[in-house]
């Protein structure tokens, strides 16, 4: 439950450059994103702790809780998400209907947190990945207001992974990572930037994929396509127990040899976005 301490440090320092940078109701629905997805999982964590076993909420109690947030962060905030939304690689900018728009905000905000909880399963991976989408974040959308936002989660970030560096003596747990999944998604929401997120944050859309497929191809047919899911578990050594075929075959790699390469495809995947978001 360390990413805990990452959030609240982040509302702090939020809280405090108000008088600077008044940007109320954009700063308002960051804040509230991130503490409404971070209490979805500092509930998963706590059941998982009183229960003594990683087991805390189930997956249709977390999708029901999350899509109630995210429909409520909808209409509390509607007018900061619906705005005009950049194409990819175009200058063009689209307007969406109200009913596409809020549809697209409960896709955004289930994705981005349950992406990011996946990934954050090597030391140092999924907050090094949070890291890098917000600094993408941060010069796709240079303004006063999101230098107020992102600067303090980077800063808290820095700390943490700080800790978390293999072998990691604090974890981001669900707290962390739904949390901060959360802050991503209305970060992009509301600069208008929610056709570049998965661009942007291409890392979590291999791993959430990852998982897609491996539970389709194993219900479907029996086989399993990957030797372990989420993704970087597939290229981690002894990951899987000895025996298990997949379709694909898996590498060895020490788990720092993974959570660097995986940095270093998702620093691809944000220059990548930045090229596509470029004012054409």
């Amino acid at each position: 439950m360390g990413g805990g301490v990452v959030l609240v440090l982040w509302i702090l320092a939020v809280a405090a450059l108000l008088p600077w940078w008044p940007e109320t109701r954009r700063m308002g629905f960051a804040l509230a994103s991130g503490a409404a997805f971070g209490g979805i999982g500092w509930l998963d964590d706590w059941l998982s702790i009183r229960r003594e076993r990683s087991k805390g909420l189930g997956v249709l109690q977390k999708l029901t809780l999350s899509s109630v947030a995210a429909v409520g962060l909808f209409f509390l905030f509607r007018d900061i998400i619906s705005q005009p939304l950049a194409i990819p690689f175009s200058s063009i900018e689209l307007i969406l209907p109200p009913v596409a728009s809020g549809f697209l905000t409960w896709l955004v905000f289930l994705a981005a947190t349950n992406s990011l909880n996946l990934a954050d399963g090597l030391d140092g991976l999924g907050g090094g990945i949070a890291f890098l989408i917000l600094c993408g974040l941060l010069v796709l959308y240079p303004d006063r207001g999101q230098l107020a936002l992102v600067l303090p989660l980077l800063a808290a970030l820095l700390g943490f992974l700080w800790m978390n560096v293999h072998p990691a003596s604090l974890f981001l747990g669900d707290v962390g990572s739904f949390g901060i999944g959360g802050i991503i998604a209305a970060l992009a929401l509301g600069a208008g930037h929610a056709f570049l997120l998965p661009i942007l944050a291409g890392m979590l859309v291999l791993e959430a994929l990852s998982v897609l497929v491996q539970v389709t191809s194993f219900r479907l047919r029996g086989v399993r396509v990957f030797k372990m899911t989420p993704l970087h578990h597939h290229f981690e050594a002894n990951a899987a127990p000895e025996g298990r075929t997949c379709l694909l075959r898996g590498t060895e790699w020490p788990e720092t040899h993974v959570t660097v390469r995986f940095l270093i495809v998702e620093i691809l995947f944000v220059a990548l976005a930045l090229w596509a978001g470029w004012p054409w």
